[in-house]
Formats: C-alpha cells, structure tokens, sequence
C-alpha cells in the first residue's frame, strides 16, 4: 500500500532551484569505473552465446516474422503455434493465483502470535499491492521461454538515493524529474536550437504538477521485472540455485538519457554540458545484445531521428564490500553515482530472485520449455504443411492420347444445356482418346501426428485433457482426468515457485519491518475499536463502569535493527496454494467435513448456554478443519463467545441488591450524585 512521506512537500521553486550542477563541485576521475566496466564486458562476452538464445526463443513462442508484411500469411511464421498454448495452459495450472502467506514465530517460548498474523498480513498486503501476482505470472513465463525468470524486490523512498527502480510508485518525484531534465536542457549551450520546444514542455510539466494529482512522495514495496538477458550473474558461480553466493550481480537498465540526466546529476559538468552527451546511445527498440558492434547503437547525439535516445545504465550489486555502483556505457572515468550502500535490505544482500524453469546439478543454464518442445512443434507443423499441400494437389482431371489436337477439341455453348465439348476422335471410341486419370492418394500413417503428441505429453507433462482436448467433460473420469492431469514435472516446477515465492515473501516481511512505523501498519490492520462504558443502575442513578481495555488489532516494533527483526518470524507460503482450484476436490473435502464440524458446533452451543469453558472444543474444531483443508475459515461458522459475567460487589447492610464497586474506590468514597457511604462491617 503506498504511503506518503513525511514532512513538507517539494515546492515548484525547490524543485527549479534543485537543478543539476547547482554549485556543486565537479567529481574528480574514480579509476574504479574501468575495473567495473571490465567486469560488465567480461560478464557479457561469458553469457553471449545463451543471451542469443534467449532472444531465440522469444521469438520462437512470438511467432511473428516481423519482416513480413502484415497483411500476408507469411506474418505468421507457425501453422500452430503449440509452444505458446502450452506455456498458457501450464501457467494458468502452476500459478493461477496469489500465495497464501502464514508467519510462524522463531522462538516459540514467547506470545508472539499476534506479531506473527500482524506480519504475514502486512507483508501479504504489500506484495499484492506491488502487483505481486502480474510480476511473478510474467517470471514463470519468462522462465519458461528463456530457461530462468527474474524479479527484483525493493522498498521505494528516495528516488535520488534508491536503487534503480522501473516500475515506480506513482508520485510527483518523477514529475521532478522531468522538470530538472528539462531545465539541464535548456542551461546546455549544445541542445538550444529547439529552446522553444523545451519552454513549452517545460511549462506544461509545471502545470501537471500544480495540479497535485498524485501523492507528492510515496513509499512502499515494489517488484521490478527484470528481463533475462539483461541480468549478468558472476560467470565463476556454476549453479544457478548458488546465485547468491555470487561476488556480484549487474542488471543492465535501458532508459532514456533525458531521465538520466536528471537522474543522475553527478554526470553534470560545472560548465553546463553534460559527460551523457558522450555516452553510447541507442534508438528506440533497437537490440542492446552482447554482440558487436551493437545494432541500433548511434554514433553520435540527435541521429536516427531521436532526439532522446537511449542510453544503457549498469548497476552492480557487490557482496564483496556490500556497495551498489552505477555507471553508463560510453563514460568511462565517472560513476553516474556515487558508490552507495542500500538502507533497506533483508538478510540478504541481493534484491534479485531467479527462477529456473528445471536445474541440472553443476549448470546454471538449462534447457526452458521452449527448448524441450521446439524440434516437436517444428516436425508437427512440417507434417500438417504436407498433408496440407497434398490435399491441396487433389484435383479431379483427365488424360488425353497424344494424337488429339487443340484443334480438335471445340466447345459450343447451347441456350439451354450450357457448354458442350465436342472431340474429334477420328472415329474411334471416346474412351479410347480420353479418360479420367487417377488421383492422388493419402496414406493416413504417413500423416498421422499422434506419435508427436505423445513425445510432448511426455515432454510437457500436459495430457490431452489439461490441453482442453476434453472440450467438456461428460463423466466423473473424465472431469478428474482434467483437473488432475499434471504429471511430475509441471508439479516440480510449481513446487520451485512456492520456494520461489517464500524467499520473495521472506525478504519482503524483513524489508517491511525495517521500513514501515506504526502509524503505516494500523492504516492496513486497522485500529482497535473503543470499548463503551457500560451504565450500571444503582439506587443513586445509573453510574459508567469502564469496560475493558481495547483488545489490540497489531503488534509492531518500536525499535526496528537488522539485529532484532531478522531472525523473530519465518514467513511460509501454504502448499499449492498458487494453483488453479481443483472443484471436484473442494467438494469431496467439504462433504466429508461438514457433518463433523456441524456436530461440534452444537456441542460449543450447548456449552456456551450451560456457561461452561468451549475453548478447547472451540480449537478442536479449527484443528480438525485445518486436517481437512487449511484453506477453511472455519471461525465463521463458530457461535461468538458469550461476553463474560461482570464481577458483583459485596451486598450492603439492609439492602437487598449489592451496590455496584467502582474499580479503584476505597470504601465509603462518595457515589456520583450521592453522600458518602459508610463501609459495611466486613470491611471496617
């Protein structure tokens, strides 16, 4: 949920004033940024060969032939495209949903189970808030198609001092931004010939942001997508689930240079230019692959008809002295800013999560769906364009003697019958100078596709019936075939993205306790509900009896280190909880547990009314419903519990009522609205 920031917020003229190269002094040359960029190239030139085939197998499960026209048939380069509807109907089996999270405390001994619920459920809020379900769909399919997925999870404040980050909440800091862009622009002696332009732009960016349609700063939890290609793990790491134990990772961030600038003002001279007009700039889409020279790279500023192309921005994770240095390609003396150390971070040190689509042991590339199934989709496509071609061939005709002529072959049109083809045979039979000829022939099994089909449902592990061939299952069998036809491997694979998804939710939960106050966590637990006096009547008038102390609806620290909240609370995420809801099961489940938690629900009833204890069986219920399935709320078929009985004072000499104690009052203190009242013997 994105919060707003505390104190004042950034005016128009703060944020003119705040340009780039305000008096600052120009940074000196680091020799650290050619030993980075060395290590970028050398990661690049170590992974070239599977980044091409990743951009391989997008292409594949795309399916387009983007140099075809497209009003023609050949824009399509697949009769069917099977890869890309399997990959649909395993996504829609192995991530149909977001997790179910469940915080468990590390040290059983103390009452923290409330912190436990308070934590899961805020770290649940968050992560759906951050769209947590559309980034991890999109990494599934990623890994899918390109061997391994990755997302990258920060916590969203500064923009100046955050890591990079693409999918930002909606704030007036980038409005900020663009307007200190605009305003580098227009103070750069190089880019004043279309000043006027930029004016306007510029006034336009002032009256969006008068406007205030958006919350001036907001933080919270974001989840980045990161391509493939464009994550360089350490090369001497040689097992992908060893990633982190790698020295470093870089993530490769294309944006565009005018953002850069006001992104980074760390690259502007005191003479008013800017070290990013030197840097590599590329046009808009073009490819920003490992190999050289670069397709789409321009050789200077304002060419390809943009004038804002892109420029390539490097961000390295070290683990070796737990710093992030950023730096653009093409300059080659300058970070673009300052090495820094992040201050939100879980346990962990890299924000980066990778998820394989299988793993072979010793290897960190494996082959991805697409690549098990290609060869398949390509010898059933080429099997159906023959059998097609062939069908095509067939075409009723006939044989003619070589002795007949054009010349003897007229054709006469009758009003009534039509055409009539007239040969001259030179009296000899018909028959015998003309006849049908044979047509072509089919052989079935030489056409025949189900031997393919057999390879991928081994391969994919999808039968007919998860692959909808079943359009509508008309019996029992035939329904569970349907809904139970994963085989092992898609059922491995949804088991490494519960793990996937539990590490995610893990450095979230950590991330969250060291970021979020108080005030932040009511906003999403909700504050706790102020419990009414009750007005007791006494012989002097009703008198206010305070009830009891507001039951708290959260439990949050005060004092939040890395030493203290790390290691309070594991975060777990429920066993196929992620997957598509299997209804012939739920049923199943439901029939058999309705009888026993309807019995147990009478005999609480029956407690409750003799005013005996129902907790035990209260607990009975919700364990015995757990047993069954955990995904049961079961608390919302239970009787509330009846409100405890009120204490009753001692009875006063001579009355027949006892007179209500109010809690703290020495006996014989003066009533509201009454005199003061002599102790009974008992207590003299």
């Amino acid at each position: 949920m994105p919060q707003e920031l505390d104190g004042p917020a950034p005016s128009i003229n703060t944020a003119v004033m705040s340009a780039p190269n305000a008096g600052a002094s120009e940074p000196q040359a680091d020799p650290l940024v050619k030993t980075w960029q060395a290590r970028a190239k050398a990661s690049e030139k170590h992974w070239s060969r599977f980044h091409r085939r990743v951009a391989h197998n997008r292409a594949v499960v795309q399916g387009i032939d983007k140099d075809a026209e497209p009003n023609t048939a050949a824009y399509n380069k697949h009769r069917a495209n099977l890869i890309a509807s399997t990959i649909s109907v395993v996504l829609s089996k192995v991530y149909a949903k977001n997790p179910e999270m469940s915080g468990e405390p590390t040290n059983k001994a103390r009452p923290l189970r409330l912190f436990a619920d308070t934590v899961s459920t805020v770290t649940q809020t968050m992560l759906e808030d951050a769209k947590l379900k559309q980034k991890a769909k999109r990494a599934v399919k990623a890994a899918m198609t390109c061997s391994f997925g990755v997302v990258k999870v920060q916590w969203q404040r500064d923009i100046r001092v955050d890591p990079v980050v693409k999918q930002r909440i909606e704030d007036t800091q980038d409005n900020l931004l663009r307007i200190e862009a605009l305003i580098a622009e227009l103070e750069d002696p190089q880019r004043r010939a279309d000043e006027e332009s930029k004016k306007r732009e510029l006034e336009q960016a002032l009256a969006g942001l008068e406007a205030q349609r958006e919350v001036v700063a907001a933080e919270g939890l974001t989840i980045d997508m990161v391509r493939t290609e464009r994550l360089l793990p350490d090369p001497t790491v040689e097992d992908i689930w060893d990633y982190a134990s790698g020295d470093y990772l870089i993530e490769k961030i294309p944006m565009r240079r005018s953002k850069a600038r006001a992104l980074f003002p760390d690259l502007a001279k005191q003479d008013g230019t800017n070290l990013l007009d030197h840097a590599t700039c590329f046009k808009v889409g073009a490819d920003m692959s490992d190999e050289k020279p670069r397709r789409g790279m321009l050789a200077g500023v304002g060419q390809g008809g943009d004038d804002d192309p892109l420029v390539l921005v490097y961000e390295a994770w070290s683990k070796l002295d737990n710093t992030i240095y950023t730096f653009v390609e093409g300059i080659n003396d300058r970070f673009a800013r300052k090495p820094y150390q992040p201050e939100r971070l879980g346990e962990r040190w890299y924000p980066y999560f990778v998820l394989p689509f299988q793993s072979v042991d010793g290897e960190f590339v494996s082959q991805s769906l697409v690549d098990v199934l290609e060869k398949l989709q390509n010898e059933h496509n080429e099997t159906r364009d023959k059998f097609a071609e062939v069908r095509r061939n067939i075409r009723p005709h006939h044989i003619a003697s070589a002795d007949v002529k054009d010349s003897h072959i007229k054709v006469r049109t009758h009003p009534e019958i039509g055409e009539i083809v007239t040969v001259d045979t030179g009296g000899g039979r018909l028959e015998d100078v003309i006849k049908q000829a044979n047509q072509l022939t089919i052989d079935p099994a030489v056409y025949d596709t189900s031997p393919i089909r057999n390879d991928w449902e081994m391969v994919s592990g999808l039968q007919d019936a998860a692959r909808s061939v079943v359009v509508q299952p008309k019996t029992a069998t035939e329904a569970a075939i349907s809904d139970q036809s994963l085989a092992a491997r898609v059922s491995e694979f949804r088991d490494q993205i519960e793990d996937w998804l539990t590490e995610i939710a893990q450095f979230a939960s950590e991330v969250c306790l060291l970021s979020m106050t108080p005030p932040m966590v009511e906003t999403i637990m909700g504050a706790p509900e102020p419990v009414e006096p009750q007005m007791v009547p006494t012989p002097m008038g009703p008198v206010p009896v305070p009830g009891p102390e507001p039951a708290p609806t959260y439990e949050w620290p005060e004092q939040r280190t890395p030493e203290t909240v790390f290691n309070l609370i594991n975060i777990k995420i429920r066993a196929g909880s992620t997957a598509a809801p299997n209804k012939l099961q739920a049923q199943e489940t439901w029939t058999r547990a309705l009888p026993l938690i309807r019995e147990m629900v009478m005999v609480i009833r029956q407690i409750d009314a003799s005013g005996g204890d129902s907790t035990p069986e209260r607990e009975l219920v919700r364990e015995t419903a757990a047993r069954f399935d955990e995904t049961i709320d079961v608390d919302r078929f239970l009787p509330p519990k009846p409100p405890a009985p009120m204490p009753q004072p001692p009875a006063l000499p001579g009355m027949d009522a006892p007179l209500p104690q109010i809690p703290g009052a020495e006996p014989g203190m003066p009533m509201p609205g009454g005199p003061a009242l002599a102790a009974p013997p008992a207590l003299q």
